[in-house]
């Protein structure tokens, strides 16, 4: 059984519209995916052709595929209107939301571990003893700027005794990268810093191959895990909410079966994540959204 053949054959279990969705369809007339490419003005959006025709099966209706310059010129032109379907940050996703009240996530992908998403873990030397001490006693790694889990979630959800991560009263030491923070850490330089770690939907089963737990691992002396922020899964493919129901629902189930009805679709749209889509609900971002929320208050 072909690829194209399995992927019509679901557009038909699943995306039977109505008269009204007909005429969504026509009115529509090219349903518009938005993705974010560095070649955006002078590439050529080809390279996501398997992904574009997946898709027109699944909905029956004609398909473009716009590259946009950055994930800013993503969100604007959804929450704007003129795309429907978005592949999305965490964040992107979180702040279109914010902006628009408008968007619906269908599914994210995962990791070939079976991660869902990240969070930040602050990594302790305890040497047995009481974490507390050893953070007071610093220095403590955290970095590098601007990252979700080494500087933006540590400095909005870490507390200590009440106290933010600013006003704990300990010794920061600004880090360039996560691995120059792992290195200091393993050297002996840092009692303590934030790192990344991989979340699964299932806490028993989270992957080990996050980097907090790589150096748990790696570490000797009662290293281990004290803090973790709340989890950002991975980025959602996400359409505005004129989008009809039936046609939201072929979509998701395409995503759903993609990685197994079309690997050369799969790898077009998500190069970077080897794992099966999963399905979504608006709710698994509230922890994006609260970061976005405090980020715009504190400027």
């Amino acid at each position: 059984m072909t690829s194209t053949f399995k992927l019509t054959l679901l557009a038909a279990l699943v995306a039977v519209a109505s008269p009204a969705h007909a005429d969504w369809r026509t009115e529509t007339g090219v349903f518009r995916v938005g993705v974010v490419d560095q070649s955006a003005g002078t590439g050529s959006p080809e390279r996501y052709a398997p992904f574009r025709d997946a898709v027109s099966t699944a909905i029956s209706m004609p398909v473009e595929i716009l590259l946009l310059r950055d994930a800013p010129s993503l969100i604007d032109a959804q929450t704007a209107g003129r795309i429907e379907y978005a592949v999305l940050s965490a964040l992107g996703y979180a702040a279109g939301q914010e902006m628009c009240e408008c968007l619906v996530p269908l599914a994210a992908p995962t990791s070939a571990s079976g991660a869902h998403g990240v969070q930040s873990a602050l990594v302790v030397r305890t040497g047995g003893g009481d974490a507390r001490a050893v953070l007071a006693a610093g220095p403590v790694g955290y970095g590098p700027s601007g990252s979700l889990t080494g500087d933006l979630a540590p400095t909005i959800s870490f507390r200590l005794a009440g106290r933010s991560l600013g006003e704990a009263g300990l010794d920061l030491t600004a880090q360039p990268s996560f691995e120059a923070a792992r290195d200091a850490f393993l050297s002996g330089d840092l009692s303590a810093f934030f790192a990344w770690d991989y979340a699964a939907p299932d806490e028993a089963s989270r992957p080990e191959d996050g980097l907090a737990a790589k150096v748990v691992a790696m570490g000797e002396g009662g290293t281990e895990i004290t803090w973790r922020s709340g989890v950002v899964p991975f980025g959602p493919h996400a359409v505005r909410d004129t989008v009809p129901e039936d046609v939201r629902q072929a979509l998701a189930s395409m995503l759903a079966a993609l990685n197994d009805m079309s690997p050369q679709a799969f790898d077009a749209i998500s190069p970077s994540l080897a794992g099966a889509f999963r399905l979504t609900a608006p709710g698994d971002y509230d922890y994006a959204i609260e970061l976005v929320r405090s980020l715009a208050e504190r400027r």
